[in-house]
């Protein structure tokens, strides 16, 4: 892997020369670029960091002009105009920028090459700053590490994130400077705001593994269904069947257009589709090695694709014999092969999305993550060419301050040694929740090695001034929380476990005297952005457990927190909270329980009893439950145990993914004047659907959409005194969260008078359980 090198520094307690940039606030220094044009080429560079040199001179310009006032001139001449104009230059007095093709004459080439498309050379001396790399792109991080020299940095988008010193002289120190960073790939999956991304020296190769196996439009499920899944003896659109020649066929001319059509790409992303409905033929199950996948809950389809991305290759070799196909290491197919060994040409990122996303590579506190560290030994050997395509945010996860130094720390690093070749790693712009975290990984992709304890230490000084030392605490408090909860529930289903109201109580604590501290702009507005954050989240906690204690008037007014801090945080320009995900999951998840049980519970309607938090549950893997009458009154027997769902997900309780059937019971008082009266059975939501039971009479089932609040007539199954309500939860889908069963509170209410003909969600009695 290649090394970060600084050549050509000074001794200790030596002084360094210097070429001057502006004096006084005056400019002292001229831009030099090639009248020819030099743009960004590689295939393999995500298009939205592809840049020019002429981009990257006004880069320059803008940064400098920010922090003297000088603006610099920018001249484009010819290389054979090169010498007399620097001639002239330096006869005037001035000093000269080269940057790209023209400053290559005055770089020494690296020893053995560049070894890397970004690596760069920084010479400053004799009165001239000479910055290029092997690409446009490589200059333009150049550049951007010359601007860190002098004190600039962008630590989130936006202007409050920037940090400009203001000063009348700019200077370069004397250098020889060759820096190549630690992953040839380094990139985050996000839509940059401000261009923050590209000041954090992300790029190189751009992995592109895909979902789907283009077939061409011809080949459609109504026109060639004998192409696509056999699942439970009927053809699926979901997957294909590999085992079809045809689909092979296919498959490699569809490869090849792609490599007629994008002849410098390097690689071609080809994978299943998203999610499961893998092929059941007896040819497809032939290509299988028997292994079983127990997060998926389902066989390990891994070598039958190897085996397919391998005939694609043979396929495809004598027009193209180093092109790569590239594919997720991700659901079914995360283990590794048993029986096929892949091409070299392969090129792999593992996408854990069934682990844990919270804690790091080998955190104790995670097995899952562990796992994920044998799953990475055991690839890494066989694919050279293997990527992370992991999670930098918690999943659907719209309120958690989900700080993540200790994994960031350990994790990167730990990637480095096993020779990943970088990172396209999905992000989300929850700037408010997050802070160092996305800065921190920035640095460590580019350099592994680096001090990530000064790193944290420098953003918290450089953006916070004097009240560094209590957001520092604020952070690192922030991510032990996280680091150390044996919690594994993606969204903010675990915020209350991971930040209680004692641990929530430390933080405020640390932001009120970060505030009496920082009092001077821009610090006391950039604590303003991150105390947003933290009310923000404190809302959401409070909003789930006034929630879970059912009381409902308080959830709903803190709902209305949350609205007015996450319209704050949104915004705010560029937006700190990731707009559409934040309302979307916050909504999906959560919005629409508390809003329901408040309504529920008010306007003439009447709580009755609320159903308490602890139930009785019992795993029924192998769906026994129906013959054995779990759902019969008075069944003492078989093992139950006691649990509190909404305070014990599944991942929680051990369970992880499991796929299949629990059951749930408790034993309810009802007063004798509730019976003979209206009554439903509110929920405010599942994962994923339940069949509900009151005193053995089946009285419905919930709507087929996890997390939905739905409620059941149970007017005609209730009596008087003690009720046993009985539900049996089946969860055969992935929703990525670890949660399953019951997700929110439930009660039994009485309408309003001529309310229930309008009340939402009320289906007649039907079992569309699955």
């Amino acid at each position: 892997m290649a090394a970060l090198l600084a050549l050509g520094a000074a001794a200790e307690g030596t002084a360094r020369r210097e070429v001057a940039l502006v004096r006084n606030g005056t400019p002292q220094a001229t831009l030099f670029i090639s009248a020819a044009q030099e743009s960004d080429t590689d295939a393999a560079l995500h298009r939205s960091l592809r840049t020019d040199v002429a981009s990257t001179a006004q880069e320059c310009v803008r940064w400098v002009e920010a922090m003297s006032g000088a603006r610099l001139p920018i001249r484009r001449i010819s290389e054979a105009e090169l010498p007399a104009a620097l001639e002239e230059t330096r006869k005037a007095g001035g000093h000269a920028i080269l940057l790209g093709a023209l400053a290559k004459g005055h770089l020494a080439p690296p020893e053995g090459g560049w070894g890397d498309s970004s690596a760069f050379r920084i010479s400053v001396r004799e009165g001239v700053v000479a910055i290029a790399g092997p690409t446009p792109r490589a200059t333009e991080i150049g550049l951007y590490a010359a601007l860190e020299q002098l004190g600039l940095r962008w630590y989130f988008p936006g202007e409050l994130g920037t940090v400009i010193p203001c000063r009348a002289d700019v200077a370069l120190a004397e250098q020889e400077t060759l820096e190549r960073p630690g992953f040839r790939a380094r990139n985050f999956q996000l839509r940059s705001p401000d261009g923050w991304v590209r000041r954090q020296r992300a790029g190189g190769a751009y992995f592109p593994g895909a979902h789907g196996i283009p077939l061409g439009e011809d080949a459609t499920f109504q026109t060639h269904p004998e192409l696509f899944a056999l699942v439970k003896g009927e053809r699926n659109p979901k997957q294909l069947c590999l085992s079809n020649p045809e689909v092979l066929r296919r498959a490699a001319e569809q490869t090849r257009a792609y490599f007629r059509k994008n002849p410098g790409s390097p690689w071609f992303g080809l994978g299943p589709e998203d999610g499961g409905g893998f092929c059941e033929c007896a040819g497809c199950q032939a290509l299988d090695a028997g292994d079983f996948d127990p997060f998926s809950s389902t066989r390990s389809v891994t070598d039958r694709y190897i085996w397919f991305f391998n005939q694609v290759l043979k396929a495809i070799e004598g027009e193209y014999p180093d092109k790569k196909l590239a594919f997720y290491i991700y659901h079914a197919y995360m283990r590794p092969p048993v029986r096929e060994k892949p091409d070299p040409r392969i090129a792999a990122a593992l996408a854990p999305i069934a682990l844990c996303r919270l804690h790091g590579v080998g955190n104790p506190v995670c097995p899952e993550r562990s796992y994920l560290k044998t799953l990475l030994e055991a690839w890494s050997p066989i694919l050279p060419d293997l990527y992370e395509r992991g999670y930098w945010f918690n999943l659907a996860d719209p309120a958690m301050p989900f700080v993540q130094i200790s994994r960031l720390k350990a994790e990167i690093p730990y990637y480095a040694g096993q020779g990943i070749q970088g990172f396209r790693t999905e992000c989300l712009n929850h700037w408010a929740l997050q802070g160092p975290s996305l800065y921190l990984a920035g640095r460590l992709m580019w350099n592994p090695k680096a001090d990530a304890d000064a790193i944290v230490k420098e953003y918290c000084e450089n953006l916070y001034g004097p009240a560094a030392e209590e957001m520092l605490a604020y952070y690192l408090f922030a991510d032990e929380r996280v680091a150390t909860g044996d919690h594994h529930t993606g969204s903010s289903f675990a915020i209350r476990h991971f930040f209680p109201t004692p641990a929530r109580e430390t933080m405020r604590g640390h932001l009120r005297r970060a505030q009496a501290l920082a009092t001077e702009s821009p610090y006391r507005e950039r604590l303003e952005l991150a105390t947003t954050g933290f009310a923000y989240s404190d809302a959401f906690a409070r909003m789930l457990e006034a929630r879970d204690r059912q009381e409902w008037p308080a959830a709903l007014a803190a709902l209305k927190e949350v609205d007015v801090l996450r319209a704050k945080l949104v915004a705010h320009e560029p937006p700190l909270l990731e707009p559409g995900s934040s309302e979307g999951h916050f909504r999906r998840f959560f919005r629409l329980a508390v809003e329901q049980g408040a309504a529920r519970t008010s306007g003439g309607n009447h709580l009755v009893t609320p159903l308490a938090e602890e139930w009785d549950f019992l795993v029924d893997p192998s769906d026994v439950g129906m013959s054995l009458r779990y759902f019969s009154p008075g069944t003492s027997g078989g093992n139950w145990q006691k649990v509190r769902p909404l305070e014990q997900s599944w991942s929680d309780l051990g369970l992880r993914y499991y796929r299949g059937l629990s059951w749930y019971r408790q034993r309810v008082n009802l007063p004798a004047e509730a019976v003979g009266k209206r009554l439903f059975l509110w929920f405010g939501g599942v994962d994923e659907t339940a069949r509900i039971w009151v005193n053995g009479t089946l009285i419905g089932t919930s709507p087929t959409s996890a997390f939905t609040p739905f409620e059941v007539d149970a007017t005609e199954a209730v009596r008087e005194g003690e009720n046993e309500v009985v539900l049996c939860i089946a969860n055969h889908k992935t929703d990525e969260l670890g949660t399953g069963g019951i997700t929110a509170p439930a009660f039994f209410y009485s309408p309003a008078k001529g309310a229930a003909a309008e009340l939402e969600n009320l289906k007649p009695l039907r079992d569309t359980f699955p």
